[in-house]
């Protein structure tokens, strides 16, 4: 073989290996890329919150204190109703007297269930179970809004404001005339002494 066969055979030889590898860095390229990596553990959403345990609204002295009061209100507004129960009657009207009447009994049936709640309040107090406590005074809010309703019906019921009760007494003052201007003074006639009687013995 010549040298001039051996050296463009060998020519051929190198462009083809080029062409081969150009092909292999083309494929490569061509390659889609990889997946992303899945987040690691510090990247997981964190752990939800644990609830804390609900905190009574008022300690069992302020409770105590507002149930007196709820108390001492229905008691007023009791002793209200009994008086409108009295106009009622000195009114001689009976469907006034009987819706007057319904309402009374509703308002003493609900002031027992605040009774009983109170007493289970003071139970549950000493036992410390604030649940319960907060329970029973939770019902006694209602049972003291539900009787001021009741209150509210009942002045309904007469359909006046009656705050004071008992008999009315009407004093009239009359105011004195003035003068007519229209008329004459009257002069009036004066008082004339008498005439002494002349002394016999003059």
């Amino acid at each position: 073989m010549s040298k001039q066969s051996f050296r463009k055979r060998l020519m051929g030889l190198v462009i083809a290996t080029g062409f081969s590898l150009g092909g292999g860095l083309v494929i490569a390229q061509d390659a889609p890329p990889s997946p992303p990596a899945p987040p690691a553990a510090s990247e997981e959403a964190p752990p939800a919150p644990v609830p804390t345990a609900k905190k009574p609204i008022l300690s069992p002295a302020d409770m105590v204190k507002q149930v007196a009061d709820y108390a001492q209100k229905m008691q007023g507004i009791l002793k209200r109703v009994v008086q409108l129960q009295e106009v009622a009657r000195r009114q001689k009207d009976v469907i006034k007297l009987n819706c007057v009447n319904d309402k009374h009994l509703q308002i003493k049936q609900l002031m027992n269930i605040a009774d009983g709640a109170s007493t289970n309040l003071q139970e549950a107090i000493a036992r410390n179970d604030d649940d319960a406590r907060e329970h029973e005074f939770h019902r006694i809010q209602i049972t003291s809004e539900q009787v001021t309703v009741l209150a509210t019906e009942a002045e309904n019921c007469i359909g006046e404001d009656f705050t004071f009760f008992g008999d009315t007494q009407v004093t009239v003052e009359q105011p004195e005339e003035p003068e007519d201007p229209t008329q004459a003074a009257d002069p009036g006639v004066p008082d004339i002494e008498p005439i002494p009687v002349a002394s016999p013995f003059v």
